[in-house]
């Protein structure tokens, strides 16, 4: 008759982080280890599990391994540019690189490094901290570079290669200017919002009123990051613009407001739930021309319309052209003007087109707009024909 040895195990869950092993639990019945395994590997800064059986047999440890996994790596997507560079000024100084016209751009193309951070071009231009974090991209900011010089190569007949190094320089000195400001802002005035006009003259004080505009920005954009999202940030400029009387502050508010509604998202929230693409285009018409809505219409939230008043007061310029902006990019997308009714697209052409006429009949985005109006009653007739069977026809109505 054989020898019976009497055995015990016990399980160990191994986890690792920040690359070193510990023993995160120790169990005696295998299932329960496992199950804790796997849920470990759902936290947060878990790289990799390991369950190990160990059985003690007269005296003598055997250890096996009965589990061994790493967490699936949760990496993000590289940011990348969006959008294109047509329209871009060729910026010569840093003076034209903070221009409004440059930052629609910056906003244009680095879309996605702002919507990841909730700022402003504004707040990417003069906070060191953001600057810092676009400049350790490297190949975001390279890639915005060479878009705008291949732009500018093709409308002035230049050398591309010569325009990315006059950029390159322009946004060294930029990143200079933010880090430089970042050092200085201890010596400078405080910020105080409910006092706007007196914390411009203290500014004024401090640095002469050739850099009062460049500074009284850095302080608002420095005063903005205490704000989390883009949507606050532009309910505190608007509250801030609503006090103001000062023509001169209230133009660089109204800047600031304007590299908000630069982005898509912020502009959708400011439309809230309207019934399809056309209710928003009309929403935004309305909004522009400082009309009221109709009792129809899906009422949009009360920021944009205090936006819309300033607009109508012609104390938002800037507004109005990313509105305006907005309005001519939607009408110009191939999205339906509604999704759930094509057979409406021709309708609801006319009806915009009414919309987009101010009290003079002058169309929101001119010939452009008026151009994309067309294209969408062409492809709503091409798609009719197509249905009937009739493709010459609808091939021949694009000639």
């Amino acid at each position: 008759m054989g020898v019976v040895f009497k055995s015990s195990a016990l399980f160990e869950v191994h986890v690792r982080r920040d690359d070193r092993w510990r023993i995160e639990a120790s169990f005696t019945d295998e299932k329960t280890a496992l199950s804790c395994a796997r849920a470990q590997l759902a936290e947060s800064g878990v790289q990799e599990v390991k369950v190990l059986k160990t059985r003690n047999i007269v005296g003598l440890g055997l250890e096996t391994e009965v589990f061994h996994r790493k967490a699936t790596e949760n990496k993000e997507r590289p940011l990348t540019i969006s959008g294109s560079a047509e329209g871009a000024p060729y910026c010569m100084t840093l003076n034209d690189l903070y221009g409004f016209e440059s930052r629609l751009i910056v906003g244009r193309l680095l879309r996605q490094f702002l919507d990841k951070f909730r700022i402003t071009p504004t707040e990417l231009l003069y906070n060191w901290t953001f600057a810092r974090k676009l400049d350790e991209q490297g190949s975001l900011i390279g890639s915005a570079i060479h878009a705008v010089a291949r732009h500018h190569a093709d409308v002035h007949g230049i050398a591309a290669k010569e325009r990315v190094n006059d950029l390159r320089r322009l946004v060294d000195q930029a990143l200079i200017k933010a880090r430089d400001f970042a050092a200085e802002r201890k010596r400078l005035p405080a910020f105080d919002e409910k006092d706007l006009i007196g914390t411009s003259q203290r500014v004024e004080q401090a640095v002469g009123s050739t850099n009062h505009d460049g500074v009284f920005l850095g302080m608002l954009a420095l005063h903005l990051g205490n704000t989390p999202s883009v949507g606050g940030k532009l309910e505190l400029l608007a509250d801030m613009m609503g006090r103001e009387g000062d023509p001169q502050i209230s133009h660089l508010l109204e800047g600031v407001i304007a590299d908000g509604l630069g982005s898509a998202e912020v502009v959708k929230d400011l439309l809230g739930p309207q019934p399809n693409l056309a209710g928003g285009v009309m929403a935004l018409a309305d909004t522009v021309l400082g009309r009221p809505q109709g009792e129809k219409d899906t009422p949009v939230s009360p920021l944009l319309t205090r936006i819309g008043r300033f607009v109508a007061e012609g104390r938002a310029p800037c507004c109005r052209t990313v509105l305006v902006d907005r309005i001519r990019s939607a009408v110009n997308s191939d999205q339906p003007l509604d999704r759930r009714d094509a057979k409406s697209e021709a309708l609801l052409v006319e009806a915009v087109a009414t919309r987009l006429k101010d009290g003079n009949g002058t169309l929101l985005g001119g010939a452009e707009t008026e151009k994309a109006l067309a294209r969408r009653l062409l492809r709503h007739r091409q798609a009719i024909l197509r249905q009937q069977g009739m493709h010459d026809i609808a091939d021949r109505l694009s000639g």
